[in-house]
């Protein structure tokens, strides 16, 4: 009787075990129009973001993954076009994004590539999205799609899936997908997936800090002055 009892007990142990992460599955889930909606609110209040940056490259034809790992820095200005800087350690370089101006400084070659843009956007630009965008900007460039909800670092999101509107975007990227979390509606990770036979690079942010003060100074090169500029 008493192994029957003991046998019952374990029983009702192993069902609550089993029984209590049904409140966490039973969580709000937002709709497409919500996530969107939620996510220009916090648009309309953007005005920068630090965080740190883990950027993984995957070629997937000849099986390359390639990490990169660092800081990003992005701050919203008077003008259409934000300031943007990529501050990467391992490898060691730089990438500063102005007034449609890029320039990637290498400290090995001491070499600085500068490329104007024009109307375009550099790619590494498109790891942003969902950052201060509004919902009718999110809405007017991307087809966007619901994909689900997934865990990242412990913390809830909602997954969307952007596909540019545009040709000319598309050729860089024809997917882009955001994993929102659902305390600040930003993207703790973003997946960009290049055309063709789907390439793709993902960044995971962490240590995130909004609508902080980051003074100009911060986007511009630390360079020695017998830097070789190339343009």
């Amino acid at each position: 009787m008493n192994r029957l009892a003991n046998g019952v007990a374990m029983i009702a142990a192993g069902m609550v075990v089993l029984v209590s992460p049904v409140p966490q599955a039973n969580a709000q889930s937002y709709t497409l129009d919500q996530v969107l909606a939620k996510m220009g609110e916090v648009g309309r209040t953007f005005r920068s973001l630090e965080a740190s940056i883990e950027r993984t490259k995957v070629d997937v034809i000849v099986k390359l993954e390639e990490t990169e790992l660092g800081k990003v820095f992005f701050k919203r200005t008077q003008t259409a076009r934000p300031q943007i800087k990529f501050e990467f350690t391992k490898p060691a370089y730089t990438v500063v994004i102005i007034e449609g101006v890029a320039r990637v400084y290498n400290p090995r070659t001491k070499q600085v590539q500068e490329y104007g843009l024009g109307k375009d956007h550099d790619p590494a630009e498109f790891l942003l999205i969902g950052f201060g965008q509004s919902d009718d900007q999110i809405r007017q460039t991307y087809n966007s799609a619901l994909v689900g909800e997934e865990s990242v670092n412990g913390q809830r999101t909602t997954v969307i899936e952007l596909k540019p509107k545009s040709t000319q975007v598309g050729a860089i990227f024809n997917s882009i997908r955001l994993w929102i979390d659902h305390k600040n509606w930003i993207p703790l990770q973003t997946k960009a997936t290049e055309p063709g036979a789907g390439n793709y690079q993902i960044a995971k942010f962490t240590n995130i800090k909004l609508n902080g003060d980051i003074k100009d100074s911060v986007f511009k090169l630390n360079q020695p002055k017998d830097v070789q500029i190339i343009k």
